[in-house]
């Protein structure tokens, strides 16, 4: 995952993790909400003086917010060298890492019985193919 990418996901998940709207984290780093938005999305790239702000606000590492810090780095290196999984992988574990609620769900589901378990991927597999279609 590029860092760019990285660092949409972080901003939006440092945000929200403080319960800020896009509206209340401009008015923090004293810009307006549409360079949020920008950001979020990708629109825009951070110049120097926005990851200054940002990482002072969230109090975090400009390393941390683009992705680039020791441990993320690490932990994601531990997960290719075992499975030698492409940069897929990456994203996914990512998302889990930011996402704690699914990752509780999901280590639920381990706990179901195989036949169950089968019938409950099966529809989150039918669920996501058909959102995936839909957004298209």
């Amino acid at each position: 995952m590029r860092e760019l990418e990285k660092f949409q996901m972080n901003l939006k998940f440092y945000r929200e993790q403080n319960g800020w709207s896009q509206e209340q984290l401009a008015e923090k780093i004293n810009v307006s909400r549409p360079v949020i938005t920008r950001l979020e999305t990708g629109e825009q790239e951070p110049d120097l003086s926005y990851l200054l702000a940002l990482s002072d606000a969230f109090h975090v590492s400009i390393d941390h917010l683009i992705g680039r810090d020791e441990q993320t780095n690490d932990y994601l290196y531990e997960v290719y060298g075992k499975y030698q999984a492409d940069g897929s992988v990456s994203q996914v574990v990512d998302y889990l890492i930011k996402n704690p609620k699914m990752t509780q769900s999901l280590q639920q589901l381990l706990h179901v019985k195989t036949k169950h378990r089968k019938l409950i991927e099966d529809t989150i597999f039918r669920v996501v193919e058909n959102s995936s279609r839909i957004s298209e």
